[in-house]
């Protein structure tokens, strides 16, 4: 009543199309697809009409396409629709540190002063845990200096409300926690156990690895050259690029 008809597939046409169009976002493919499979011109006008809409819609309303969504729903979220955010694909488990050097509730100065010592300066801070091994708070540095200039005293300083993390986090939670609370380090507990302490992560080691994946799409990007008999030299060969969700 509405529409005009123009025979029997014309509409099945024009819906194939932009279900095409919609779900996959490839609206000029779902045109000539369309096209090529029928040959009829006439539907250009029509069928580019409902793709484009139906393309339209979908950005809108949906976060991703169904070529993405299998991967979001695996736990790799996407920044844009074929580019993979590396702080989405890294979790904290790869790039926590495990050698954590943990001091003991109820110790006297000079003994937590010793074992800070024997760290080194690459751990700045010292989750606190009980004869249990449960964390009780954190201490940094500075704490300690504060606490051995007679400023203030152990139970002052303990930071018992620590910021942690989780070894099933993508480091993209990390950094936006880091950034809210100002911690650029926080001890990594278990999810089942928040209080048992399994590492600790820091900015430093989110940079780290950065720094990996960066390196590692260089490598995958590299021009390739090749060397052929009889003294020819060809050309590079233009590098192969990846999006990371291989």
């Amino acid at each position: 009543m509405f529409f005009p008809n123009e025979g029997v597939g014309f509409w099945p046409l024009i819906s194939m199309g932009a279900i095409l169009g919609g779900t996959m976002r490839v609206p000029f493919t779902a045109v000539i697809f369309a096209l090529e499979l029928t040959h009829d011109l006439n539907a250009f006008l029509p069928l580019f009409i409902g793709v484009i809409v139906a393309y339209a819609f979908t950005v809108l309303v949906m976060k991703r396409s169904i070529l993405t969504e299998k991967v979001s729903r695996r736990g790799f979220h996407l920044s844009r629709e074929y580019a993979m955010d590396p702080l989405e694909v890294l979790f904290v488990r790869q790039v926590m540190r495990r050698s954590v050097l943990t001091l003991q509730h109820g110790s006297n100065l000079r003994g937590l002063l010793q074992t800070v010592d024997q760290a080194g300066s690459t751990q700045r801070l010292f989750p606190v845990i009980d004869a249990r091994g449960s964390l009780i708070g954190v201490l940094t540095r500075k704490d300690l200096r504060n606490i051995e200039g007679r400023a203030v005293t152990l139970a002052e300083v303990i930071k018992r409300h620590a910021v942690t993390a989780f070894p099933d986090e993508p480091l993209r939670v990390v950094v936006y926690r880091m950034a809210e609370t100002g911690f650029t380090q926080m001890p990594v507990v278990e999810r089942q156990d928040s209080r048992k302490v399994v590492g600790i992560v820091s900015l430093a080691d989110l940079l780290q690895a950065r720094a990996r994946d960066l390196e590692q799409e260089h490598r995958r990007q590299r021009v390739l050259k090749l060397s052929l008999p009889f003294g020819v030299t060809p050309g590079p060969i233009a590098p192969n690029r990846f999006d990371g969700s291989t």
